[in-house]
């Protein structure tokens, strides 16, 4: 516990979510928070979990996952707003970048050539990051880049 990196990548991520995303995530977080507290607790999201039928979780996951939703404590009961909007911005860019990911790298080597990420993504060099030396200016085409490198440049974490 106590993973500053992963509060701040969080935080970053959260920082990159569209004005949509933000309101659908915002809506999402206040219709599982029935009491209006501005918090998620176990019962809150079992009652959600219910709903779309997921009901093969124990109240212990459910407070590991709770607990799993704030990386600067242990021990959390409730996920808060803050924390929440983390975790779902972490997961929607996740999939993004897995999938992105997985479409260069074509052999499953874990690895993707530098050049070829600046083929496909020189274009959008100014959406990735605010930081103008980033991978896809690196002068080395050849390097391996693997997907903790890649998901770090797309953020502008590296």
């Amino acid at each position: 516990w106590g993973d500053v990196g992963e509060t701040n990548r969080r935080s970053l991520l959260v920082s990159k979510l569209t004005s949509a995303q933000r309101q659908e995530f915002t809506e999402l977080f206040r219709m599982i928070d029935t009491s209006d507290d501005n918090k998620i607790s176990v019962k809150e999201l079992k009652q959600v979990l219910e709903t779309i039928e997921d009901t093969g979780r124990s109240d212990a996951e459910l407070e590991e996952m709770i607990n799993k939703a704030d990386p600067s404590v242990d021990g959390n009961k409730e996920i808060t707003y803050r924390d929440f909007m983390g975790v779902m911005a972490e997961a929607e860019f996740y999939y993004l970048f897995k999938d992105t990911f997985s479409t260069l790298d074509k052999t499953n080597s874990g690895y993707v050539q530098a050049g070829k990420i600046e083929k496909v993504l020189g274009g959008l060099r100014d959406l990735i990051s605010d930081d103008r030396k980033s991978i896809i200016d690196m002068d080395d085409k050849d390097m391996l880049v693997d997907y903790e490198t890649f998901s770090r440049m797309m953020i502008g974490a590296h």
